[in-house]
């Protein structure tokens, strides 16, 4: 039988190697949290750390480890090279490493069953003198050496594996038997009424999940997006940012780090917590706690960013796609310079002649 050694009740320690630092509620400490939301939200190091940086996971038991889970997105910050060394005491050594584009990858031995793992999961086996470190391992070192033009982010770190044949017969069984009862569905607290009816207990525990709201106005979201450091804001607020910006001649930014946007680094819509968001308005619908939130409605699909970018992708010459010295033609399609020295005075598009008098210098804010 396969267990997690990573699991919360297996009270496993974890910590950064050297001089790393935990940014600000993304502890390193949330991998292994038995608080479903802090695991959730994942580690995250300080804006300034960059790669490379390791953590040590050490196991409360010797542990024969088969294969390694770890997600390597933190929202918009995503790590893409990965070390992995095991071992015990003092005699710690590399197993594996990877480079990888997926948002998961698996590092495993040459025995694990991978059909279990889809094409969603890249794969890397451990290397074949790493037998005897993944044997009875005591603790396993997990080392970012890679980015995506972000910080050292892990989203998810799981160990699976089989307890070590050197523990005892009596701590084997203590494990499993913690280990079965902990992956039990939880049965349904009911109470007998007129010894017939039964019903489920819902003790009214209404409390809403932090990451359902907005980390600037700390209101419920319509319209989840989260940032690349990984705060979570409407679509709404992150419009209302641009806009602010734009009256300064900034261009958008993350309103939390400072950092430009930019096609690979800019906010992203999160479809499932938006579903979460829907279903804990529509389960709550009559509580009254919940009448003075903003219900999701529907709304036209706006970006600020995007209309933006949209504006200055149309600005550019018909021909040669150049975006500068450009003149405006009587058909209002744009050339610039270059082109309109050619002897040609025909737009390419609409194909209308036109005189060299008509061509007027185009301005932005024409």
């Amino acid at each position: 039988m396969l267990i997690n050694a990573c699991d919360p009740i297996f009270n496993a320690r974890i910590h950064l190697d050297g001089s790393c630092i935990s940014r600000e509620n993304y502890s390193v400490e949330n991998l292994l949290s038995s608080d479903e939301e802090l695991r959730k939200r994942g580690f995250l190091c300080e804006t300034f750390i960059r790669p490379p940086i390791s953590l040590t996971v050490c196991f409360s038991f010797s542990f024969d480890i088969k294969y390694v889970v770890i997600g390597t997105r933190v929202g918009g910050q995503k790590s893409s090279g990965f070390q992995l060394s095991a071992g015990r005491n003092n005699n710690v050594l590399r197993i594996c490493s990877m480079i990888t584009e997926k948002d998961t990858i698996v590092f495993h031995d040459n025995n694990t069953d991978l059909s279990s793992f889809g094409n969603n999961y890249d794969k890397c086996c451990f290397n074949i003198s790493a037998s005897r470190s993944i044997r009875s391992a005591e603790m396993l070192s997990v080392r970012i050496f890679k980015t995506v033009n972000s910080i050292p982010a892990i989203s998810k770190l799981e160990v699976w594996g089989k307890i070590s044949c050197n523990v005892s017969l009596q701590t084997r069984q203590i494990i499993t038997l913690k280990w079965e009862e902990s992956k039990k569905p939880k049965a349904k607290q009911v109470e007998i009424i007129n010894n017939q009816q039964i019903i489920e207990k819902n003790p009214d525990n209404f409390k809403i999940c932090e990451d359902f709201l907005d980390s600037i106005t700390y209101e419920i979201m319509n319209y989840p997006m989260v940032l690349p450091c990984g705060k979570y804001v409407d679509r709404s607020t992150i419009e209302k940012c641009f806009e602010h910006d734009a009256t300064y001649g900034r261009t958008p930014c993350d309103p939390f780090t400072g950092i430009p946007f930019t096609d690979t680094l800019k906010p992203i819509f999160v479809p499932e917590l938006k579903g979460r968001i829907d279903s804990f308005l529509i389960k709550h619908v009559d509580n009254e706690n919940i009448k003075c939130l903003p219900r999701t409605v529907g709304k036209r699909s706006f970006s600020f960013y995007t209309e933006r970018q949209t504006k200055l992708a149309k600005l550019q010459c018909s021909t040669c796609y150049e975006n500068s010295n450009l003149y405006s033609l009587p058909c209002k399609h744009l050339q610039c310079r270059n082109c309109l020295k050619a002897e040609n005075n025909q737009c390419n598009i609409c194909h209308r002649n036109f005189n060299r008098s008509q061509v007027n210098k185009y301005h932005e804010n024409h």
